[in-house]
């Protein structure tokens, strides 16, 4: 990342907060607590936030500064055409007419011709490189517009090292545009679960006191079917806990994915579904280990979230967390017979345990939303700092 050029003034930095609706998923929440982390740096800048009719509620939006402003738009954020209508005709008409200095376009589509410079944010290239994790629209749309949407970017910010790799070897002309800003992990999973409140969580969710732990969504690059495999080879393991699968693709829902495994391993898995997020941070310190065995990943915010709460984590090298082999088990994700393996050496080694959920909650804390809008606070000003060179 760039060092500062120099102080700019005050900006005004418009952000397309779209995907702010529904039942948030990881890109989701990354985006809310960022919006979060920004706002409590309390710069003088000036924020306007376009969300969808049924974004963020009022109550929410209140708690900013009086130098933030949200514009609700007329349509609800699962219009998906008209939403890429919006971004790449009507959004440009806004920038100009609220005089916005940059845009910060978070989830990976911007105008093609914004009229000002754009910060674009890209969490992952699975749609490029991993079409066929890809949902058919997604795909469609992505493999037209991400492209030429990173080719005409001022900068490009991705969650890891994997990604910017990805951007500048399949985009030609983004070197040097691109900079890394990891995720940030929320201050409550850190925090100690006090006994009653865990207990209280688990009753909640009919959870049993000893569990193996699932979070994500219900798609093919989530690779629950080898996870289930590998528990046909594990048949004294607790049962395992699915949570989420709010947003789970069409053929992928809970008994979709039951469909051909053994009816003893049915019997072992429990769908919790949508869980409260404040309830999360008990749920994760709660179970004998988070598995997730992942094919594809540009950051994976479970795994940086169940370590921060003190869960073993057993998962694969598709997760591009820097240095991950030093605080989790890992194998390749095709592998159930390696992923049975590793499940057994938590459940039987209470040492290894021990030091799994220590050294994960260490290792997380690098993962802050403050050092994410630092990092991203930097980029737009760098931005300003730059235009007032050339001006």
């Amino acid at each position: 990342m760039e060092k500062p050029l120099s102080l700019s003034p005050p900006l005004h930095i418009g952000i397309d907060g779209t995907a702010l609706y529904g039942v948030y998923g990881g890109v989701e929440y990354s985006l809310w607590n960022l919006l979060a982390a920004l706002r409590a740096l309390e710069t003088a800048h000036r924020f306007t936030v376009w969300i969808p009719q049924d974004g963020p509620t009022e109550n929410q939006t209140a708690t900013f500064g009086a130098n933030w402003t949200w514009r609700r738009l007329p349509f609800r954020g699962s219009a998906k055409i008209r939403r890429i209508f919006w971004q790449q005709c009507e959004l440009p008409r806004l920038l100009a007419r609220h005089k916005c200095d940059l845009l910060h376009a978070p989830t990976y589509v911007a105008p093609l011709r914004a009229g000002i410079p754009v910060v674009l944010g890209v969490y992952d290239l699975i749609a490029l490189t991993h079409p066929e994790f890809a949902t058919p629209s997604n795909r469609r749309h992505y493999g037209v517009v991400l492209p030429r949407c990173l080719a005409n970017a001022t900068r490009i910010v991705v969650p890891s090292l994997a990604v910017k790799n990805d951007v500048e070897r399949l985009v030609p002309g983004t070197d040097g545009r691109v900079d890394v800003v990891p995720l940030g992990v929320e201050s409550s999973f850190f925090e100690a679960v006090d006994s009653s409140v865990q207990r209280a969580v688990l009753e909640r969710y009919g959870l049993p006191s000893e569990y193996l732990l699932f979070s994500g969504n219900f798609e093919p690059k989530k690779n629950l079917v080898t996870l289930l495999r590998a528990l046909e080879q594990l048949p004294d393991a607790p049962p395992l806990a699915l949570v989420g699968g709010g947003r789970a693709w069409s053929g992928h829902d809970f008994e979709s994915l039951l469909l051909g495994v053994p009816r003893a391993v049915r019997s072992r898995v429990r769908l919790i579904g949508y869980v409260r997020r404040r309830d999360m941070p008990a749920i994760f310190a709660g179970c004998r280990a988070f598995v997730f065995p992942s094919l594809a990943e540009g950051f994976c915010l479970p795994v940086a979230e169940a370590l921060a709460a003190g869960a073993p984590v057993i998962t694969s090298d598709a997760v591009p967390l820097p240095n991950l082999e030093q605080v989790a088990l890992i194998s390749s994700p095709r592998e159930e017979t390696a992923l049975a393996a590793n499940i057994r050496r938590v459940l039987s080694d209470s040492a290894l345990e021990k030091r799994l959920r220590a050294g994960g909650r260490d290792y997380a804390r690098q993962f802050t939303w403050q050092r994410s809008a630092r990092q991203t606070l930097q980029i737009y000003e760098n931005i300003g700092a730059r235009a007032l060179q050339t001006a």
